[in-house]
């Protein structure tokens, strides 16, 4: 406890000891695991719950303890997780063949009342100045006004310049962080989109999770609603938490993003990633989309499905290149499927990621009964923590905060995992041989003077 940097990990030459960090652990693990979080209520549990009762020796911290111990130890408590992460990699649980990457929105602890845009705040403040406006017209329009009439109105007039005086004050914080939104309660939430149509403030927390038990072994949280950009930096975490050097990485459409790509392509690792639709119109009849067209690479050329080549006056070292052919599509006479707008020619843009995205797409095409897998995969551990752990909402603040929260969701997941794969008689046989292999090792290291070997057992030459 004390290498991972928990406080309190060595009792004090002076004074009342602290309460253990280990039973502290046991108890949040455990809360998070059954979707008791709050430190009210798991003071309760210690007081009435017996198998929290048997963790903690009894012990029974009210709750200022129990949040002062979580917010002291947001780092260890993420560490806690990796730990876990490297016990189950040496139980050979993880193979590191096969990640699935994907994002999913959990709701902030702020109220969408508290979160603020430029056009928000300036749309109240126009309807404050309006009702201020009304006010001091019915005062002037008034003869005679009775006494509790009018202090009642001064009072109303006050609480509304006192509210105008709030919005400007979030307006001037807006203008000086550059941003667009401004929550309020919790600073990093942000407004975001989510399945069922509609917005909430929120995180986009990401997950990497190992194919061969469903185990998760990486997290990020996000303040950015996209997913894009994302894929190769948690390759990257994978790679430098569990030590791989090849593997394949699936994820949705929604990290399809060709610099973003070819960044995982760098690294050496497969991306197995669907295919996002092409932007064409409506009014574009289906034999004429965009990906009918093809591309011919020794001759720098489209084909369009008429049969007519397309070519490009752009320099091959340009980002975005257009490709069209004015004559050929004039006297076309299928130009009105194909062709729509004020332009009469069909123009077909290549990025300068092109070839990234074609590479994808072939490899995409190659492994379609291995991708299948990706929802059942990665969608699960999100539906278990949201449903069953009861985690669709933070109980935290800050994004530094609700990083240690996701990592004891996640602990508390992988936990359920480790359990049902390898069952408790399992899981008890392997804790009793790192114990034994502990020992060994501090009695050949002089732990025990009596005991003290001059060279290490057999068992531990492997």
């Amino acid at each position: 406890m004390q290498k991972l940097g928990f406080t309190k990990s060595q009792p004090a030459v002076t004074g009342r000891p602290a309460y253990p960090p280990k039973a502290m652990c046991k108890l949040f693990i455990y809360g998070y695991e059954t979707g008791i979080r709050t430190s009210r209520k798991l003071e309760r549990e210690t007081h009435r719950n017996i198998e929290i009762m048997w963790l903690m020796d009894s012990l029974k911290p009210d709750h200022k303890t129990i949040a002062e111990f979580r917010r002291e130890n947001v780092r260890p408590l993420q560490k806690l997780f990796r730990e876990f992460i490297k016990i189950c990699n040496s139980w050979d649980l993880i193979n590191g063949e096969i990640i699935v990457v994907d994002g999913s929105k959990f709701k902030a602890s702020n109220n969408k009342k508290n979160n603020f845009s430029r056009k928000k705040l300036d749309d109240r403040m126009a309807r404050i100045d309006e009702k201020i406006k009304n006010y001091l017209d019915e005062m002037d329009a008034a003869d005679k006004i009775e006494e509790p009439e009018q202090t009642a109105n001064i009072a109303g007039l006050q609480e509304l310049l006192e509210r105008k005086k709030k919005y400007e004050g979030y307006k001037k914080q807006l203008d000086e962080s550059e941003g667009n939104e401004l929550s309020t309660v919790d600073p990093d939430a942000r407004l975001m989109g989510n399945n069922r149509g509609g917005v909430e403030i929120a995180y986009n927390v990401q997950s990497a999770v190992d194919d061969k038990h469903d185990i998760i072994v990486e997290y990020d949280v996000l303040m950015n609603p996209s997913d894009q950009h994302q894929l190769s930096r948690m390759a990257k975490k994978v790679m430098r938490k569990l030590k791989l050097r090849r593997f394949t990485i699936l994820a949705d459409k929604g990290y399809y993003n060709g610099a973003d790509l070819l960044k995982v392509k760098k690294l050496k690792v497969k991306a197995v990633v669907s295919k996002q639709k092409p932007s064409d119109s409506k009014k574009l009849s289906e034999e004429f989309h965009t990906d009918k067209f093809a591309y011919d690479a020794e001759t720098d050329t489209y084909n369009c499905p008429a049969g007519q080549t397309l070519k490009s006056p752009n320099s091959k070292g340009a980002k975005r290149r257009n490709y069209f052919n004015k004559a050929a599509c004039t006297a076309c006479e299928q130009r009105e499927k194909c062709a729509t707008g004020s332009v009469k020619y069909r123009r077909v843009t290549r990025s300068q990621y092109a070839e990234i995205y074609e590479e994808t797409d072939k490899r995409l095409a190659m492994n379609t009964e291995l991708y299948k897998r990706r929802q059942q995969v990665v969608e699960h551990p999100f539906g278990t923590v949201k449903n069953t752990m009861h985690g669709r909402q933070f109980i935290l603040r800050t994004r530094r905060k609700v990083c240690c929260e996701v990592a004891l969701f996640f602990l508390g997941y992988n936990l359920k995992r480790v359990l049902k794969v390898l069952g408790f008689k399992g899981i008890m046989e392997r804790l009793g041989l790192l114990l034994s292999l502990f020992l060994c090792l501090l009695i050949w290291r002089g732990g025990f003077p009596t005991l003290r070997r001059k060279a290490p057992p057999e068992s531990l030459v492997v």
